[in-house]
């Protein structure tokens, strides 16, 4: 068995063990565990989108319409990147599906239960900045984070779909108080 196989495996097995455990059973480096942990990602990201821009446009249409004014360099660039290409598929639905996708599917495997892992967010900001702060508002400090990465760069998607996300959870944990 090769060492990827090996790294794969363990994931699999124990998907709530960090790369230093995946690491450390499967004699590499936590780098190593990394990179593939990341190529795994990457690969269920591509998958996410795939699934929905054929939803989408089973829904829509049967011929996927390529995006207006995107020259094959920036084609490129969004696949390498795994960012979504600006229209058809950046609408607020696909937008929308793909932060659902991430926030209802195996983020417990690497980061715990969302209330639980805000809370513990909000604890650590408590002690830092000397005043209460619950787990809805590290869900509103994330949104904002990325409003502020927006500002940076709007064209890139990830920031969209990270800042829904955090809005989904942070309003579901509000109501759940």
């Amino acid at each position: 068995m090769n060492k990827r196989r090996k790294v794969l495996d363990i994931m699999a097995k124990h998907p709530s063990w960090g790369v230093r455990l995946v690491a450390e059973e499967a004699n590499c480096s936590p780098s190593y565990a990394h990179l593939v942990r990341q190529q795994v990602k990457a690969a269920e990201y591509r998958a996410a989108k795939a699934e929905i821009a054929a939803e989408s446009t089973a829904a829509a249409t049967s011929v996927l319409v390529p995006s207006a004014g995107v020259s094959a360099e920036v084609q490129t660039s969004y696949e390498e990147h795994n960012d979504i290409p600006p229209q058809p598929l950046a609408t607020r639905g696909n937008l929308l599906d793909i932060a659902k996708a991430y926030i209802t599917k195996d983020r417990q495997s690497d980061h715990g239960d969302a209330e639980d892992n805000f809370t513990r967010i909000a604890q650590y900001w408590s002690v830092h900045l000397g005043v209460p702060v619950k787990a809805h508002d590290v869900a509103v400090m994330m949104a904002l984070l990325k409003v502020a990465r927006i500002k940076q760069n709007p064209n890139h998607i990830d920031n969209w779909v990270d800042g829904a996300g955090y809005f989904a959870c942070g309003g579901e944990i509000a109501n759940l108080q």
